[in-house]
């Protein structure tokens, strides 16, 4: 598994003030809060605001100098890269497709799950599933979130979103619509990060092709459907930012990260 080890020689600038995070709020709206206190309460370094308008608002938030800290939920882009950018992978993320709980279809291939989301397969009938029309959801396409980007070209194999999904999709604001729309509608079918639905009984999360989204098959990356989670920041990193880093690559903060995603450095026994 892949991560980065963060060492002294990463150039040092003093930073006054508070440590800010913009970016996905698959990081900021999960792991990240508790993790922010923590590492405030242990170094007295303040780290109290968090902003998740998504992972490329973030991105360019540090470019503009709004903030020296971004996440997202997807790969960084070379042109990021070309810009200086560092970038640092936390944990690893699955994007789950998820039925209503009364749904009894269990596995999908993914090329069934691209004609659903195209509008092609209408009806579960044609899956294996009962005669009842199937109901597709996604996050804003014209919002670009991270999840649905990533979603779109591991399935769809494109960056285009709007006009790859079918005429009837239903695009709602934020993963918990997209969950709540499907606890609601036994028809309905989402895909997005598994931390907004792992705990929810009225929905189930299918296998792709025969394979679960489980820890193990996520880490070694056979589950299809997955992406990096990663913080950003530029070239030149102060001596708190480097502190939070650290700490984010600690034992204590992967244990942590571990209970929602796949850590990165974590001593499995």
């Amino acid at each position: 598994m892949r991560y980065f080890i963060i060492v002294a020689s990463l150039m040092l600038f003093a930073f006054g003030g508070e440590i800010v995070y913009i970016g996905s709020s698959t990081i900021g709206g999960t792991v990240l809060p508790k993790l922010a206190k923590d590492f405030s309460d242990k170094t007295g370094i303040r780290f109290n605001t968090i902003k998740i308008p998504g992972s490329g608002e973030g991105i360019k938030a540090l470019l503009e100098g709004e903030t020296k800290l971004a996440g997202i939920s997807r790969n960084i882009k070379n042109s990021e890269r070309k810009k200086g950018l560092r970038f640092f992978i936390i944990a690893y993320d699955a994007i789950g497709v998820v039925v209503n709980k009364d749904n009894p279809v269990k596995d999908l291939t993914k090329e069934q799950i691209k004609k659903i989301f195209a509008g092609e397969i209408t009806n579960w009938k044609d899956v294996g599933g009962e005669d009842m029309p199937i109901k597709t959801t996604t996050e804003i396409l014209t919002a670009k979130r991270a999840t649905q980007i990533v979603f779109t070209e591991l399935v769809f194999e494109t960056k285009k979103l709007v006009g790859t999904y079918g005429p009837n999709n239903t695009e709602v604001d934020k993963p918990v619509d997209e969950v709540a729309f499907v606890s609601k509608n036994k028809g309905a079918i989402a895909a997005t990060s598994m931390v907004f639905f792992k705990n929810n009984p009225n929905v189930h999360s299918i296998s792709v092709g025969g394979i679960e989204p489980t820890e193990k098959n996520i880490a070694n990356g056979s589950y299809p459907i997955s992406r990096p989670l990663e913080l950003v920041t530029k070239k030149d990193i102060d001596k708190d930012h480097l502190k939070f880093l650290n700490y984010i690559y600690s034992q204590e903060a992967q244990k942590y990260i571990n209970n929602t995603f796949v850590a990165v450095k974590l001593e499995r026994k």
